[in-house]
């Protein structure tokens, strides 16, 4: 089916949302939800969202879902200091991403990402689980990983 959501709407949604699931909307590109205060969940796998409108996701998030993304590649989450499962399987995204990860992390779901190979994590003290499977991650950077990480794919 094909989705009608556009970026105004999305950008006026009620302060009260708590999730979100805009999965394969791909008329969504550059929305700004930053006066979503309560939101805990986003999912947007699947869609034409882009690395602006990451960066401007609010700092109340948890849990973001970007699975197959192909338009976000280069941007800093730093600000989601509440963030503690990040999916962005099969994305476009890079290394200087990953590197600027926020610390609360606890899981990150990297399968399939092709544009990956040397990043570090060493900053991620809460770190359990990592999946880089089917990935183009270096040997380098696995040998490098946390010896606190209870998963590794």
């Amino acid at each position: 089916s094909h989705s009608t959501v556009h970026d105004a709407t999305v950008s006026k949604f009620p302060v009260s949302l708590k999730e979100i699931n805009l999965h394969g909307c791909e008329n969504i590109a550059t929305f700004n939800i930053h006066h979503l205060v309560n939101l805990k969940v986003i999912f947007c796998g699947a869609s034409s969202i882009n690395d602006a409108t990451i960066e401007n996701l609010p700092d109340s998030l948890h849990e973001i879902n970007l699975n197959g993304c192909q338009n976000i590649a280069n941007f800093n989450i730093k600000h989601l200091v509440h963030l503690k499962k990040i999916r962005y399987s099969d994305s476009a995204l890079n290394d200087a991403s990953i590197n600027k990860f926020p610390v609360s992390l606890e899981e990150i779901y990297l399968q399939g990402c092709k544009n990956i190979s040397t990043f570090n994590i060493n900053h991620l003290v809460k770190l359990k689980k990592i999946d880089c499977s089917h990935s183009t991650i270096s040997d380098a950077t696995i040998n490098n990983f946390l010896v606190s990480l209870e998963e590794i794919y």
